[in-house]
């Protein structure tokens, strides 16, 4: 299951300590503080290990340190004091709290000059908040943001947990590639500047690099994805141990509680589970709490108990539902639908697969890929500037250096300075017109882009008008009613409208992303094939088969592929006097096959390509042909008739 132990999203830039031990005696300094000043400080020290602290302990503490900060005169307390309510608000999984009092605190406008660990910490908990929303283009938007900030402030330890929140957005959006780079170069950064106040964050990214791995060998099944996953997922449980680092290791134990679990390693898997899970208690945030739902869940499902796998998802739904935590949300009600297809229960993998498809939906389309380039590209674009300030800055000091040396051999100056000034210029006229060309180049790739979809979207539309079909549809209504020896005629005015409509939503279906996966298409058949049974309650619909699960297909092929399927159920449901339907969907030697069946009374192959006044075999074929997928028709008289449409499933 993809992507089902996402995590890490709720860090701060601090090291975190087990309870009972730096807890316990933070806790300790803080009641046996002489002053109120040496409580506050205290007191600021226990909020920074939040991420091994309740949400409501979290506000009480921050509570005290607002009450001292007010009687102090002591503003920058005050606005920890802030920061830590904000942050057990999301520990409580107020998300929207979290953004709103974040967006709108007076005490962080300027906090960036007084406190500059504590503004990277308050913005990468509003994009911890936009992750845990599903909002992962404007927490990507916001996290490239800060990066580009912590470079140009030259803040190493921010830099790391930056670039550990953005490896985890591009994991949640399906650039698994992008988000390994990541955190590679946050760990080389770590190892090339080695520091005790950087394990906590060494563990972090060790964790979700571990995910990655797992991913992958639950993908493809090599082994050398298995070995890095181990070697990584050991390494972080050591490594959390050893600094009880309690978020990181109760995460590490979930993903390989997870992974024994697959491999029937089952006394082990529940082990790490349980011990991951009695963590989690003590800390109480209920994303991560959540995630180690999913984790359970998964592990009743590779045991075939399937009826505690759905208990347990609907309890981590509902738990993502009331904290507002979408994508976490998503994973779950998939496995819940997995869960009641492996048990038979076909009704029930409707209904949850129907819930999952639509909100899977809501997110592709606030995650669309075109966004998340938007936000890459406009980063680099910052990027490049502050290369462009830095290497004007260099050249500023060397021209000084130049200045300052020249009072010594004042006509060896000139002429050097001269011959300086004139390549600086030229220097600059070259750099002015490569980032003008670059600009251009980017202008231009932006256009056609756009231009391509705007005419693919103007083709599709200009072949299936809803507006028009609509009219057709309300218009001969009233034909109908006012003069019923129209009656035929009105009839295939709003069957035509009608055919015009289930065009017109599976282009629209079609065109929201550039990929379908097969099981999305397949189920376009499925509900078609049930909403044909209501409409035709004298034909029995059937389905049968699955489509093949990692498979994905262009939008234009998809398109084509459901068009002739429905065009092949209606031209059975008009023609052939059938009492039953079949759509099979079979796939083997790397080929996928959908057919359509009736047992009716058939037709001849010859006389119908030979027909003049239909175009519908003839339209079939040339779908086929667009898709780049093969199509077989077969009938005669009386013994029913099959199309079948084929694509090669190539690995």
């Amino acid at each position: 299951m993809k992507y089902f132990l996402l995590f890490l999203l709720t860090v701060a830039c601090i090291p975190v300590a087990g309870q009972g031990t730096v807890i316990e005696r933070t806790r300790e300094k803080v009641y046996a503080s002489r002053t109120d000043e040496e409580r506050i400080i205290n007191l600021v020290a226990l909020c920074k290990l939040r991420n091994s602290l309740p949400g409501d302990s979290i506000h009480f503490y921050a509570s005290w340190i607002e009450k001292l900060a007010i009687k102090l005169k002591d503003d920058r307390s005050l606005a920890w004091a802030e920061y830590s309510y904000i942050s057990g608000d999301l520990a409580n999984g107020k998300t929207d709290s979290v953004i709103y009092k974040i967006d709108n605190s007076t005490l962080f406008r300027n906090i960036k000059k007084t406190d500059p660990s504590l503004y990277y910490k308050v913005w990468l908990l509003k994009a911890n908040a936009l992750n845990r929303q599903n909002d992962r283009t404007a927490a990507l938007d916001l996290e490239l943001r800060l990066l580009n900030e912590a470079e140009k402030d030259g803040d190493l330890n921010a830099r790391l947990f930056i670039m550990n929140f953005i490896g985890a957005t591009y994991l949640n959006v399906n650039r698994q590639e992008d988000a390994r780079s990541t955190w590679m170069q946050a760990l080389q950064l770590t190892r090339e500047n080695r520091n005790p106040e950087h394990d906590e964050i060494e563990a972090y990214i060790s964790s979700n690099l571990a995910l990655y791995y797992f991913d992958k060998y639950n993908l493809t099944g090599a082994v050398l994805y298995r070995d890095s996953f181990l070697t990584t997922i050991n390494y972080t449980i050591e490594l959390s141990r050893r600094n009880e680092n309690l978020s990181a290791l109760a995460s590490s134990l979930s993903i390989r509680g997870s992974y024994y679990g697959g491999a029937k390693q089952f006394a082990l898997g529940e082990q790490d589970l349980k011990e991951g899970l009695n963590i989690r208690k003590k800390i109480g945030d209920p994303l991560y709490i959540m995630n180690d739902f999913m984790s359970l869940a998964s592990y009743y499902y590779s045991q075939k108990k399937f009826d505690q796998c759905i208990t347990t998802t609907r309890e981590g739904i509902a738990l993502a539902d009331s904290n507002h935590i979408k994508g976490e949300q998503i994973r779950l009600m998939l496995l819940t639908a997995y869960a009641y297809k492996a048990m038979g229960d076909f009704k029930g993998y409707s209904v949850a697969l129907e819930q999952y498809m639509v909100a899977n939906d809501a997110a592709g389309k606030a995650n669309s890929a075109e966004k998340i380039a938007e936000i890459q590209t406009k980063y680099d674009v910052q990027k490049k500037e502050t290369l462009i300030a830095q290497q004007k800055l260099e050249l500023f000091q060397r021209n000084l250096f130049l200045f300052t040396a020249g009072f010594a051999v004042l006509a060896l100056l000139v002429f050097l300075l001269v011959r300086f000034r004139r390549y600086q210029h030229l220097e600059k006229i070259k750099l002015a017109k490569r980032l003008e060309e670059e600009k251009k180049a980017n202008e231009l790739a932006i256009k056609e882009a756009g231009e391509n979809e705007r005419k693919r979207i103007a083709a599709e539309l200009h072949d299936n008008l809803g507006v028009q079909a609509n009219a057709i549809l309300y218009n001969s209504s009233l034909l109908n009613l006012n003069d019923p020896a129209s009656n035929d005629v009105v009839t295939d005015l709003q069957e035509t409208a009608k055919e015009m409509l289930v065009n017109l939503r599976e282009t629209l279906w079609a065109m929201k992303t550039s990929d379908v996966s097969a099981t999305d298409l397949w189920m376009r058949i499925v509900n078609f094939m049930k909403q044909m049974g209501r409409h035709y309650t004298f034909i029995h619909f059937k389905v049968e088969g699955t489509a093949p699960e990692q498979l994905i297909l262009p939008s234009s092929k998809a398109l084509n592929m459901v068009l002739v399927l429905q065009e092949a159920v209606n031209n059975a449901v008009k023609h052939s006097g059938a009492t039953t339907i079949k759509a099979i969907s079979t796939w083997e030697d790397q080929q996928w096959n959908i057919s359509i069946q009736d047992e009716g009374a058939g037709f001849s192959m010859a006389e119908a390509e030979n027909k003049t006044d239909s175009y519908g075999l003839q339209n079939m074929k040339e779908r086929a042909a667009a898709g780049d997928f093969t199509i077989h028709m077969t009938s005669s008289p009386g013994s029913g008739a099959t199309v079948s449409i084929g694509i090669a499933i190539r690995k």
